[in-house]
């Protein structure tokens, strides 16, 4: 499988980007590393007319299967007892784009570290937000951009 990695020149610190070419292949393991990481994140969906935002950790349960009404692959990452689901169309992502960016706050800066699933157009499916700040996620978070931008 051939991971393409492009640096995008921009005023933000850092964007690197996996071109999924391969079937979803990559985007199914960067989901299930983000599953199996049990950090949590801000998940924030566009989509027309409503945005969701939700903070949670991606699982525990996870799986993947086929939409019965339209035949799309979907990985799906839910709460234990499934009151929370949140369905990927990993067929629809062309590429993943991890991005830092910094924003002000009060008594200095706050890093948001972010991994976002776009379409073949360029729009945005949605965006992963690291919430936990700590050594462990950011080395986590660094080494998911090394091996996949």
């Amino acid at each position: 499988m051939t991971n393409v990695a492009t640096r995008i020149s921009s005023t933000r610190p850092t964007y690197l980007q996996a071109s999924l070419k391969e079937e979803g292949k990559v985007v199914d393991t960067i989901l299930a590393e983000m599953h199996e990481s049990n950090f949590v994140f801000r998940i924030v969906v566009v989509g027309n007319g409503a945005i969701l935002e939700t903070t949670s950790v991606l699982g525990p349960a996870m799986k993947s299967s086929v939409s019965p009404k339209s035949g799309e692959r979907l990985v799906t990452l839910a709460s234990e007892d499934q009151s929370f689901e949140f369905h990927v169309k990993v067929d629809q992502v062309e590429k993943i784009v991890f991005a830092e960016t910094k924003r002000p706050i009060e008594g200095g800066e706050k890093v948001l570290r972010i991994c976002r699933l776009m379409n073949g157009e360029g729009g945005s499916i949605c965006s992963l937000i690291l919430v936990d700040k700590g050594d462990e996620a950011v080395q986590w978070y660094d080494g998911m951009k090394e091996r996949f931008g």
